[in-house]
């Protein structure tokens, strides 16, 4: 990993002030931190953050993740009820997101960091096993079980895909490349707040989001220095060169591809909780169940009236479904 292209310089990596996320509607937690040292020259680090809460030895560990632009605040609503149920949850904010830190150059995301980064905070320093994850949009995109697939125990997979550049195994969706195309004005706090764009995908049966919220959602971003990853993040989708962006992207599509290598053989349980008003993820959920064993004689859900960012306008069905389906795992297990 050393071997990188190119290392991070301290004077490209910004820390978002704490006084930003000063009592923030619904998100009590305090942050715990790791610093990792990957992808960075001597003497620079980054330094994660992430919501470690319920017991240690719990029976049950939640890996709750989030896509950008948001950051763990948008799991809030989630972690109440499966700490109400004596699970561990865990939820890092993503390098460039939430209260981690943030690279200050786009060239400094990718596939690989994010993976690498994400290893190092998770198997590394917490060194979680057993767990149940839910991956949503990039939370699923970075194929993190695929790395280290023996320390999950099931995989709960809502509104994400993992594009090959192959059409013919995968086409990505008319919805994505809107958002592509419109991502690098949008994704401008001058342009567009991200609590305000947010509006967009977290309406649903539980409401939209008000103005304390929006300004949760948009607080680790003072300033559109600090979103490189906010704008980084479509660039870097696995994309064919029929790409009507103009933007293909190919180099990452190996890494998709190479997950699932592993997925196709993956007999993990693995439920499926898409929304049924995602026009970005629409449809992605059907390759999961031609493909990953695991999703098979699963009581997969659809998330009713909810866009892409189901944490949020959907809390009480993804909540529901996730209990459901460790209940029905244990019940399974218990069988043996």
């Amino acid at each position: 990993m050393a071997t990188d292209h190119h290392q991070l310089n301290t004077s490209k990596v910004l820390r978002t002030p704490e006084d930003r996320f000063k009592c923030l509607k619904g998100f009590p937690y305090e942050p715990k931190y790791f610093v990792t040292h990957l992808f960075c020259e001597h003497g620079v680090s980054i330094r994660m953050a992430y919501v470690d809460e319920g017991p240690k030895d719990a029976r049950e560990t939640l890996l709750l993740t989030h896509g950008e632009p948001a950051w763990s605040y948008l799991n809030r609503k989630l972690i109440p009820p499966l700490l109400a149920r004596g699970y561990r949850v865990v939820a890092p904010d993503l390098v460039g997101f939430g209260r981690s830190d943030k690279p200050a150059r786009e060239e400094d995301y990718t596939y690989r960091r994010h993976i690498a980064w994400l290893d190092d905070l998770i198997f590394n320093h917490l060194e979680l096993k057993g767990i149940t994850a839910v991956f949503q949009d990039w939370g699923g995109l970075l194929g993190l079980p695929a790395a280290q697939p023996s320390h999950f125990r099931r995989m709960v997979v809502a509104n994400t895909f993992l594009p090959t550049c192959d059409d013919s195994f995968f086409k990505v969706s008319p919805g994505f490349y809107r958002w592509k195309a419109a991502a690098p004005k949008l994704m401008l706090e001058t342009t567009m707040p991200v609590g305000k764009f947010m509006i967009m995908g977290t309406s649903g049966p539980d409401g939209s989001i008000d103005e304390e919220e929006q300004y949760a959602y948009s607080a680790p971003f003072p300033s559109d220095e600090f979103k490189a990853a906010a704008r980084r993040f479509p660039e870097l989708v696995p994309t064919p060169d029929s790409d009507p962006t103009g933007r293909p992207q190919s180099c990452e599509g190996e890494n998709n591809a190479a997950a699932w290598e592993v997925f196709k053989s993956w007999h993990k349980p693995t439920l499926l909780a898409f929304s049924d008003g995602d026009n970005v993820m629409r449809g992605s959920d059907q390759i999961w169940l031609q493909l990953c064993p695991g999703t098979r004689d699963q009581h997969h859900v659809t998330i009713k009236g909810c866009g892409h960012l189901v944490q949020d306008g959907g809390a009480i069905q993804v909540t529901a479904a996730i209990c459901n389906f460790i209940d029905d795992a244990i019940c399974e297990r218990s069988k043996f």
